[in-house]
């Protein structure tokens, strides 16, 4: 037995000794964690499987007894980075979904989903400030920000965020609210990384049980031809009707609708609280762009707000990229097209254009610490899941559609959507007072400087 074996068991008994939940060596065949990108490998020295706060205290108790970093692993919708060594702490194992309907708030365990608190909070004629994709972590989402289907109209998830119970780096359990560590309130509602291990998070509800959404395809050249008429419209377009294009290569496979199988197509999704009626004379412009198919724009409840984007819930291998832009005009447009278009060839699977502003733009609800408050909109894109694609062709195509966007773009990015491709150093997504601040804040949180960055 070796001197690193002697080490190791030392550790994994230390940690089995405090956890109630499963502790595995991290090369271990259970100890597999597995995200949305399977692309992104993981090799911790071990993996804790938190079921409880007192299972997160045990773990950074032990992590500062052996000076090991921890990686705080839930859903892991958002890593763009592997885990490389030291401890992941996994809060899967903490879900459950409390409401208060008198106080018309959720407190939600670190290890649900929207599709749980949807599943708990509209069956009371209520709803949760959502991401797109049910399937997201609702904790992870909440710490980026948060922009979901109606984000023009209701603004940042974080908006709603209230309170939280969050563990130190010392495994000390703070309740943090307006009144209890606003410091840390702040650095929570955008913060992302690095602040502490969050184990609940409360958020307010909305009163809203149906809203008016789904999308629409246009194919091929047509597909182009809405593309453009949606870089008209948008300068137009409602303040609180929240709208985004995206530009897809879909392959010919069985799980899509026979229509789009194997074809290039523009799928401009909607969503809004006003009525079927108004939404429909906003969006007229674009149904008669082009030929349009599968129209789904309806009154739907919100227990269904997942289906607007209908984004994938099937893990997959991608790399990804992303920028935030002051303006998007038909010359930028334009610039899509010539190399994300439907005569380009290009491994990029996804071009994604969200309409940002309205609500978004609105920073009088409390002091936060969210990223792109001042962009109009975001850029997304994601390459085609062809893993030996990855060391040089998807790369050099997202890298050549940030650089044919960078007349538009703010420099930087979404904390939500920072992607594994053309992303500087994440501290700059924040502004030089929010940096400061949130400097300050992880170190008072931990202050040995025990967790790392995702990304």
């Amino acid at each position: 037995m070796t001197a690193h074996d002697t080490t190791q068991d030392v550790v994994l008994a230390a940690l089995a000794q405090g956890v109630s939940g499963r502790v595995l060596l991290g090369d271990d065949p259970e100890a597999r964690l597995s995200g949305m990108n399977v692309a992104v490998e993981h090799r911790p020295d071990y993996v804790v499987h938190a079921t409880s706060t007192a299972d997160v205290q045990a773990t950074l108790r032990a992590a500062a007894l052996y000076g090991l970093p921890v990686t705080v692993f839930s859903t892991g919708h958002g890593f763009a980075r592997g885990i490389d060594g030291g401890i992941a702490l996994s809060t899967a194992g903490l879900t459950g979904v409390e409401v208060d309907e008198p106080a018309r708030t959720a407190t939600i365990a670190a290890g649900s989903r929207w599709r749980d608190v949807l599943d708990v909070v509209t069956p009371l004629g209520l709803a949760a400030v959502t991401g797109s994709s049910p399937d997201v972590g609702a904790v992870g989402f909440l710490l980026g920000g948060g922009i979901g289907p109606l984000a023009r109209e209701v603004g940042f998830g974080s908006n709603y965020l209230v309170g939280a119970d969050v563990v130190t780096g010392t495994g000390e359990v703070l309740h943090v609210d307006d009144e209890h560590h606003p410091e840390v309130l702040r650095a929570l509602r955008g913060g992302k990384w690095g602040l502490g291990v969050v184990t609940s998070v409360t958020v307010r509800l909305l009163n809203l049980e149906k809203v008016t959404g789904g999308s629409f395809f246009a194919l091929g050249d047509d597909a182009a031809t809405l593309f453009r008429t949606y870089a008209d419209w948008v300068q137009t377009a409602p303040a609180d009707l929240t709208t985004s294009i995206a530009l897809l290569r879909l392959p010919d496979m069985e799980f899509l609708p026979e229509p789009l199988r194997g074809q290039y197509v523009a799928n401009v999704r909607v969503a809004s609280t006003r009525p079927l009626a108004e939404v429909e004379r906003a969006i007229a412009p674009l149904r008669t762009a082009a030929p349009i198919m599968m129209d789904s724009i309806a009154e739907i409840p919100y227990a269904a707000i997942g289906g607007v984007h209908a984004d994938p819930t099937d893990p997959m291998p991608f790399l990804d990229g992303s920028t935030l832009l002051h303006t998007f005009e038909p010359s930028t447009a334009e610039a899509v097209l010539a190399v994300a278009g439907p005569q380009t060839q290009t491994p990029l699977m996804m071009t994604e254009i969200r309409h940002l502003g309205g609500a978004l733009a609105d920073g009088t609800h409390g002091p936060d610490s969210v990223t792109g408050r001042d962009a109009a909109f975001a850029l997304f894109t994601i390459g085609l899941p062809v893993p030996e694609l990855f060391d040089e062709a998807v790369p050099a195509a997202i890298n050549g559609l940030l650089e044919a966007t960078q007349p538009w773009s703010l420099g930087r990015t979404q904390a939500n959507f920072a992607g594994s491709i053309g992303q500087a150093d994440p501290i700059d997504l924040w502004s030089p007072a929010d940096q400061a601040h949130l400097a300050t804040v992880r170190r008072e949180l931990d202050p040995d400087g025990r967790f790392t960055l995702p990304i």
